[in-house]
């Protein structure tokens, strides 16, 4: 059986309602859980205010409130599940499962019309703003590394399983991992760097990589040529960038090739690069792309 996970919500003051949230998600996810994501779900969508019963001295939050502050702590919990504990995956699919309810429509102020839950509303906008929370709190390097490992881990997941697109993020990751870098010279005299090693922060890229091609390759793989690829590293060439292609496919399996052969790396990155050529090529004999 995995470990038991030690979760928090990880805010000094959450609204009445996100620790209910915390509270069905702290249940679901542990190991030890009798609870289905089914029962799960509908927990959480009895907690929207028109279905919430009153409670005597607590004022109900309004719907908007109510979707502004839902997301969060299911962006918080899985910052926190190590990328490969069993609960992450059923993270992913308690999200699935909740957007697969019977929806609704609902007004958000300055937002405009939804389904809920069909159309998870604000789910993107707030696991973007999720995605960089991080970045300025006095953490450990290591901690940071790791928790953002896990985030990403939750998000390749989403989009494994054809619940969140996050095309977006996943092409960040692969090519701040696998597509070069400049070095620091000025206009022509810039060159590209692709030693594995002239990235000083190889080991956690090479990780996040790794995730995105472990738990979403099968949908890169299937999207095909794709227009909208505006990020991407030098080692991206042609008169037009697309987000994904069969090239782009290949430069990364090359890359992560070349990783795996890297003596000056990790042994512990290598056997991540390794792992995820396997993974590529599992993705590749399939031929459709399907998981």
């Amino acid at each position: 059986m995995a470990d038991p996970l030690n979760l928090s919500l990880e805010d000094d003051e959450p609204t009445p309602v996100q620790e209910k949230i915390f509270a069905i998600l702290n249940d679901v996810l542990q190991p030890t859980s009798t609870n289905s994501l089914d029962d799960a779900a509908r927990a959480l969508d009895n907690l929207h205010p028109e279905k919430r019963p009153d409670e005597p001295g607590q004022e109900k939050e309004s719907p908007d409130s109510f979707i502004y502050s839902f997301f969060q702590p299911f962006h918080t919990v899985a910052r926190q599940i190590p990328h490969r504990h069993p609960a992450q995956d059923k993270l992913a699919e308690l999200v699935k499962t909740l957007r697969d309810l019977p929806s609704r429509p609902v007004h958000i102020a300055e937002w405009g019309k939804f389904e809920l839950w069909k159309s998870l509303p604000l789910f993107g906008e707030t696991f973007s703003d999720a995605y960089d929370s991080d970045r300025s709190k006095p953490l450990d390097p290591a901690v940071k590394n790791q928790r953002n490992l896990n985030f990403q881990s939750y998000g390749a997941r989403l989009m494994g399983n054809g619940t969140v697109p996050n095309d977006r993020y996943c092409i960040w990751a692969l090519a701040d991992a696998l597509e070069g870098r400049y070095d620091s010279g000025k206009g022509r005299l810039r060159q590209i760097l692709t030693d594995p090693t002239a990235d000083p922060e190889v080991d956690i890229h090479v990780a996040i990589a790794a995730e995105w091609i472990a738990h979403a390759g099968h949908v890169i793989y299937r999207k095909g040529p794709t227009v909208g690829g505006d990020y991407h590293g030098p080692l991206v060439k042609g008169p037009g960038k697309t987000a994904f292609s069969p090239q782009r496919w290949k430069l990364w399996k090359d890359r992560l090739v070349e990783f795996s052969e890297c003596d000056k790396l990790s042994e512990v990155t290598r056997k991540i690069a390794r792992d995820a050529v396997l993974k590529m090529e599992e993705i590749e004999k399939d031929g459709t792309g399907e998981k």
